[in-house]
């Protein structure tokens, strides 16, 4: 019994001591772990993106170097409580400060796993801090990047194209070369647009100084590549108004010059088809080069106006740019257009009129053609239909109206034939045109006029005379037949010296009346011979 005592005293100190070591490895691995901890937290919160790796790299080194020693202290206390639990088993008249011991001790070792838990969540903090860091400073590298190719190369490039060119061709070719230039730009303003989109959607770190110098930062980029972008645009506009200023011009002068020699210089046009549709073209030529010249005017106001703007760079510092040869190049340009436009329009006016007037001519001359038909038209039913005359004095009195009005018709018809021929003849000594078909159709008219009024006015002769013989019958047969009454009369009357007186008066009516019968009748016979003449136009018309 005592043997057994000892042995249990020896082995509780034995313990004992074994718990006090335990218990040093314990308190110097906690505070291996607290420091650890404490490293972990501070380059947390203070490491910056420059410091990131090393911090990272120097806290995974001290975390192996406490893992190393908490395997051991772990090991160490695990194999205590084991041995103490042995002894309780095989010794139940273990002391209670031992037993006490054991609970202390796995205490200590779930003190251990929880400190073990805290600092590998904060190194996986730490990790995940590093991470965003590396993530920052690798935005922070683009954006310089994009800044610094902005400011040094691009802006290199763009001073190096100033020019805007002083005819189509070299205008065209500084398009070109800034459309080279633009297309450039763009892998670039795309790496930009990829920055803004992962800066501003970034997803933790909102609050930290890394990513608040990369706001600024980012600002600063985004109003660079703005601005270089305005100035990229107001040099493609600047391009595009010049390209299409020149090439407005030369549409403007090359149609000019060819309208000039296809319808103003060239040969008499005397087919008036011909001119009718020359001048419709010359009229749609003469509205369209009004809108070209219009459109050479605001777009050259346009050019001096851009180009007498300020150029400034990326960052807002204006940029050394003379274009005074050019904004007085576009002037002169401007000057000679409106100088060609005004001599442009009196030549077209000129020739307008000159084929207005053709036209005129065309008309006055068709319409002469149909005055010059009518009249012969009115000759033929002259002949035709107003040849005869009547057989009493009403007949003729009215076929007098009928030829007169017809008379008044045909001298209306050659009065009108005549004013167009007129009109027409000057037409065609004001435009130096052969005058041979005018004077060729007057001919003709006259002719048709004369014949015309000679046969009417045989005709008109004929009704008149007609006229007078018919009345003169008519008041010739009226005093016959009252003579006759008054000698029938003579024989009632029972005084011989009345019936004498009155016989006498009748013997002398008779032979006056009987002279007028005469005249009458002899007027009959020359009227008849001439109302069987046929009108002979040859010999009373000179041709």
């Amino acid at each position: 019994m005592g043997k057994d005592v000892l042995i249990l005293l020896s082995l509780a100190e034995t313990s004992t001591k074994r718990i006090e070591e335990f218990r040093k490895s314990y308190d110097k691995a906690i505070a291996d772990l607290e420091n650890l901890h404490r490293a972990l937290l501070d380059n947390r919160t203070t490491v910056r993106a420059s410091e990131s790796e090393p911090a990272l790299k120097s806290c995974r080194q001290l975390y192996q170097e406490v893992q190393k020693t908490l395997i051991q202290v772990m090991d160490g206390g695990n194999k205590l409580i084991s041995h103490i639990g042995d002894l309780q088993s095989t010794k139940p008249m273990l002391s209670q400060d031992l037993l006490d011991s054991r609970e202390s001790l796995q205490q200590m070792l779930n003190t251990i796993d929880k400190k073990q838990s805290t600092i590998n969540s904060a190194l996986l903090d730490l990790e995940r801090n590093v991470e965003e860091l590396r993530e920052l400073a690798t935005l922070e590298e683009g954006v310089s990047y994009v800044t610094n190719w902005i400011l040094t190369t691009a802006e290199t490039m763009l001073n190096a194209q100033l020019k805007v060119g002083y005819d189509v061709t070299t205008a065209d070719k500084h398009r070109l070369e800034h459309e080279i230039l633009e297309l450039q730009c763009w892998k670039t303003y795309g790496f930009y647009a990829e920055l803004i989109y992962k800066i501003d959607n970034f997803p933790k770190m909102k609050d930290s100084a890394p990513f608040k110098d990369l706001m600024s930062q980012r600002e600063w980029m985004d109003f660079v590549c703005r601005s270089f972008a305005q100035r990229l645009e107001r040099r493609r506009n600047v391009l595009i108004t010049s390209v299409r200023f020149y090439r407005l011009v030369a549409e403007y002068f090359d149609r000019t010059s060819e309208v000039f020699q296809s319808l103003i210089m060239g040969d008499k046009v005397e087919d008036f088809d011909l001119a009718s549709a020359k001048l419709h073209k010359l009229k749609d030529s003469q509205q369209t080069l009004d809108t070209v010249e219009k459109e050479i005017i605001k777009e050259g106001e346009k050019l001096s106006d851009i180009l007498s703007m300020p150029v400034k760079d990326a960052v807002g510092r204006e940029v050394d740019v003379d274009y005074s040869e050019d904004i007085a190049n576009v002037r002169d340009i401007l000057d000679a257009t409106i100088s060609r436009s005004r001599i442009f329009v009196e030549s077209v006016e000129l020739q307008r009129l000159t084929l207005d007037q053709i036209t005129h001519i065309y008309k006055y001359e068709t319409d002469a053609e149909t005055a010059l038909q009518w009249m012969d038209d009115l000759y033929k039913v002259m002949l035709r239909s107003h040849t005869h005359v009547g057989t009493n004095v009403y007949e003729i009195q009215a076929q007098k109206d009928e030829h007169q009005t017809f008379q008044e018709t045909a001298k209306g018809t050659y009065n009108y034939g005549c004013q167009l021929l007129n009109a027409s003849l000057a037409l065609r000594q004001s435009c130096k045109l052969e005058t041979d078909r005018n004077i060729e159709m007057t001919q003709k008219l006259q002719t048709t006029w004369k014949q015309f009024q000679a046969v009417s006015q045989e005709q008109m002769t004929r009704l008149r005379v007609s006229a007078v013989f018919h009345r003169s019958v008519e008041e010739h047969c009226s005093k016959l037949y009252e003579l006759k009454d008054n000698v029938l009369r003579i024989g009632q009357i029972e005084e011989s010296s009345r019936r004498k007186v009155r016989l006498r008066k009748c013997l002398t009516s008779r032979e006056r009346l009987l002279v007028e019968v005469g005249r009458m009748v002899r007027l009959g016979r020359l009227l008849k011979t001439r109302l069987k003449e046929p009108f002979l136009l040859d010999d009373r018309v000179e041709t």
